[in-house]
């Protein structure tokens, strides 16, 4: 794998949706809402996993230590604790250091109040803020807010007038939990979740075998509260801190299951398990089969070991599983991409500072040569795409499933001072034939809708045909 001008190890999950492994109990930096994983993990459209796991959200990113200067707006009683999501990077290109700043301001002393310079030259006084906030101090007849949750939803409220989703400011105590989750160990219920267009919370697919599966959950069923407490205009990181909790602890599910009259309530108790980053087998008629659920610093390796194994066992053919993987590193869809390509462009990353880079893949890698189907579906998010668009778009291998979610950006994630984390939309990335696929997605070649209530696997099914009948 080969890249011309600077390569960057940037993260590319679906941090809202998303498609970050929370674990609900609870997954990478560029992610959108995709499937989350109730561990939950979020994807805005990403999925998640309800047990700890952008997905992040990431969605699951690159974490840059840095020296921030964080101009003081307040005096805060205490910081929030740190949080949680699965994706660091090893490697030099990554910072991450976050620096405590120091007030060094005299007690008696007028604040020196920061501003924004603008295009224009114009500046953001904060005089305004502080004369505004002491009408309220001064008349307001409720309870006012915490010094640190004014400063947090000013933080959030100016980053809206940028309009992406995915420049987010992550508060600490959500922050804390996606960095345990990149470690892929996880404490909550085990099933993946999305965030729908419509703002409900539903249920992808539990994990086998784990609490939720066991509980009696399913797919498609939508999550109207947790432990009595409506999710109703609450955020995803909010459903995510709600339903995780250590190990041992229980938490009551309220659900909306289609065709039952009433509501149906699960009390789940959390545990701590492992997430796996590949699974495989090997199928009748030698066909072997991979899901990579996501784009960590370990993917290239895992996937490389279990497909030399399968190829060992006498596999022929590959069917390799994206379904629900909300994405990850940069630098690790480039290399898994690179691992079925012979040389040919991956993807073109831009931005408007003048950056034009393209990534390229390498002759020479394990399964260049083999009959190839990916599978895809809504949850399959960011560093996903990438791989699919490639593929695609170099006539590789044939894809099957759902429409991807859509995700075309790549985040910088910055460690701030008191634990929390900001994520910066950087570059756009482009598919080889420089299509951008950002609120598009990429369309299967097959088109195959998967059932919430289906018996059988209709997607892999469709896949093992096409390998065996060529069409």
């Amino acid at each position: 794998m080969n890249q011309e001008n600077h390569s960057t190890n940037q993260p590319t999950g679906n941090d809202r949706s998303l498609l970050f492994i929370v674990a609900v109990a609870a997954v990478l930096l560029c992610m959108g809402t995709a499937v989350a994983g109730f561990f939950i993990g979020r994807a805005t459209a990403e999925p998640e996993v309800i047990t700890e796991t952008e997905t992040e959200e990431v969605t699951r990113e690159v974490e840059v230590t840095r020296e921030v200067e964080v101009p003081v707006v307040a005096e805060s009683d205490a910081g929030e604790a740190p949080l949680v999501t699965s994706e660091e990077s090893e490697e030099t290109m990554e910072e991450t250091a976050v620096e405590e700043n120091e007030d060094n301001r005299e007690d008696d002393a007028e604040p020196d109040l920061p501003t924004i310079r603008l295009e224009d030259s114009s500046e953001i006084e904060f005089e305004l803020f502080y004369e505004v906030w002491q009408l309220v101090e001064d008349g307001f007849d409720g309870e006012i807010p915490q010094n640190q949750e004014i400063l947090y939803s000013a933080i959030e409220g100016s980053l809206e007038t940028l309009d992406d989703e995915y420049t987010r400011f992550i508060r600490p105590e959500v922050a804390a939990r996606l960095r345990e989750d990149a470690g892929g160990s996880v404490e909550g219920i085990g099933a993946f979740v999305e965030e729908t267009e419509d703002g409900q919370f539903r249920i992808v697919r539990p994990i086998p075998d784990q609490p939720a599966d066991l509980a009696g959950l399913l797919p498609g069923d939508i999550v109207i509260a947790v432990d009595g407490e409506s999710v109703e205009d609450i955020s995803f990181d909010e459903v995510i801190l709600l339903v995780r909790g250590p190990r041992g602890t229980d938490v009551t599910l309220t659900i909306l299951r289609e065709d039952e009259p009433e509501l149906l309530e699960f009390t789940i108790t959390r545990v701590r398990f492992e997430i796996a980053t590949v699974e495989s087998e090997l199928l009748e008629g030698n066909i072997a089969y991979i899901k990579l659920s996501t784009f960590d610093q370990t993917a290239t390796e895992k996937t490389v070991e279990a497909l030399q194994e399968l190829l060992n066992q006498g596999a022929e053919a590959l069917i390799f599983d994206l379904r629900d993987n909300p994405g990850g590193f940069l630098n690790q869809s480039i290399s898994i991409a690179d691992l079925f390509l012979a040389e040919s462009v991956v993807l073109f990353e831009r931005n408007n500072a003048g950056l034009d880079q393209v990534f390229r893949a390498d002759d020479g890698d394990l399964g260049e040569g083999l009959p190839l189907i990916v599978l895809v579906n809504g949850g399959s998010a960011s560093a996903s795409e990438i791989v699919a668009g490639a593929i695609k778009d170099n006539g590789r291998a044939i894809l099957i499933g759902d429409v991807t979610f859509g995700k075309g950006s790549v985040q910088q994630v910055y460690q701030l001072s008191d634990g929390s984390e900001m994520r910066v939309t950087i570059a756009r990335w482009l598919t080889p034939s420089e299509s951008t696929i950002d609120g598009e997605g990429v369309t299967p070649d097959i088109i195959i809708e998967m059932e919430f209530d289906a018996e059988e696997d209709i997607q892999l099914l469709r896949a093992i045909e096409y390998l065996q009948e060529g069409e």
